[in-house]
């Protein structure tokens, strides 16, 4: 299904824009129709700049204030998608590029390739690079099933008959006099050096 729709894409929006390009031109001239197409590139280039240098102020604020500004990086890959489409040249092109350019607009359709991308299965990792089994560099490990691994040092104090404990009720006491939500020591402690 994916390889039908490359497909279609590959052909279909070229063989689209040529016969847009041929109707527009038998009715505003060829000459016109060339220029209308550069100032749409220019357009883009001068839209690409200023949503983009704005977005990109406002990822530098989220960033200073150590905030991961998830949603501006997807509305910077919207702008620079958006962009690349109306330096294509052609209509049916730049038509799509300019409704990127309306934020609302954009927003809904990155947040819906986002779902379908997770939907199929792509994890995404926003501290590495996004696919499966790439490097993290939040300094995360992880389990096997993907379980957070918390590095601690321990040390086993069971040696004695009353082994002393940390907490409100003091050391020395019985195990049985444990306040609530602390465990008793395990059997299974191994000693630290």
């Amino acid at each position: 299904m994916g390889f039908l729709i490359f497909i279609l894409i590959l052909f279909g929006i070229p063989a689209l824009e040529i016969y847009v390009m041929i109707e527009v031109g038998t009715e505003i001239g060829a000459l016109s129709t060339v220029g209308l197409i550069l100032l749409t590139a220019a357009m883009g280039g001068v839209l690409f700049r200023v949503q983009g240098l704005s977005t990109l102020r406002r990822v530098q604020a989220h960033l200073d204030a150590k905030e991961m500004p998830v949603g501006d990086l997807l509305s910077g890959v919207g702008i620079l998608l958006a962009a690349l489409l109306l330096f294509i040249p052609g209509f049916v092109t730049d038509t799509l590029g300019f409704l990127l350019f309306i934020p609302p607009l954009r927003k809904i359709l990155m947040i819906s390739l986002l779902a379908q991308a997770m939907k199929g299965g792509t994890r995404i990792n926003v501290g590495g690079f996004g696919r499966r089994g790439g490097p993290r560099t939040d300094g995360m490990r992880r389990g096997p099933d993907g379980s957070p691994i918390i590095d601690g040092d321990f040390e086993d104090l069971t040696d004695g008959p009353n082994p002393p404990k940390a907490g409100p009720s003091g050391p020395g006491d019985s195990p049985g006099d444990s306040p609530a939500g602390s465990l008793p020591p395990s059997d299974s402690a191994r000693k630290t050096p």
